[in-house]
């Protein structure tokens, strides 16, 4: 409950103001790819590099919604590695009056909410690993630019802060001098929230392929 709070109360202001908008030039639903860089990552995990898809439904000339999932992989070391889901949404404010306009760029604000899948795993020993469920509330700035009307590339950053137990990984010399390997250690903080987080940079294509609310 607290997590629901928490992200309801960081993300509301912008929803609000989004409903307030003139409705206009909603209904435009695009679909994309992404690829996505994960930087400052707590847990001791070092640059996590990813993949995944979105599409987006436009609210209205000012506000846009987009809806993601991705999976990054990150190395602890050499001694572990991180692996993390995410699927979520962001709102998106527009700074210009023409988000859509050809061979233009598209500055934006963004802020949203996704739910997150951690697994750290021991490299030495497969069977020594640590896996959780939480969530995340992130905010950032992007931009898109508009080759076309339909088709645009875009690129933003956002610091996610998860709203859960962190895991952490950390290697300890061998207790036994004969064995090569380290001692490896799995756990979880003790911490329900834990504010620290990561930077996701995110660069995407994405095509609109219908408008819903299409003047006739």
């Amino acid at each position: 409950m607290k997590k629901l709070i928490l992200s309801f109360l960081l993300i509301s202001p912008i929803i609000i103001w989004a409903q307030e908008e003139p409705k206009t030039e909603s209904g435009r639903f695009s679909l994309g790819v992404r690829s996505s860089m994960s930087l400052f990552n707590d847990g001791n995990a070092g640059i996590g590099q990813g993949a995944g898809g979105q599409f987006r439904i436009q609210v209205n000339k000012k506000v846009n919604t987009e809806w993601f999932a991705d999976y990054i992989t990150s190395g602890i070391g050499d001694y572990a590695n991180r692996k993390d889901g995410h699927i979520g949404w962001s709102v998106m404010f527009y700074m210009s009056n023409s988000p859509n306009k050809k061979n233009s760029l598209s500055p934006y604000l963004l802020a949203g909410h996704c739910f997150d899948y951690t697994k750290m795993t021991d490299n030495f020993n497969s069977k020594n690993t640590l896996s959780r469920w939480s969530s995340a509330v992130q905010m950032g700035l992007g931009s898109h630019y508009n080759f076309t009307e339909r088709f645009d590339v875009s690129l933003n950053a956002q610091y996610m802060i998860h709203l859960g137990r962190e895991i952490t990984a950390n290697s300890y010399p061998s207790l036994i001098p004969e064995q090569y390997s380290p001692t490896i250690v799995i756990s979880s903080s003790a911490a329900e929230i834990d504010l620290e987080g990561h930077l996701l940079v995110t660069m995407s294509m994405n095509y609109r392929l219908a408008d819903f609310n299409k003047k006739k």
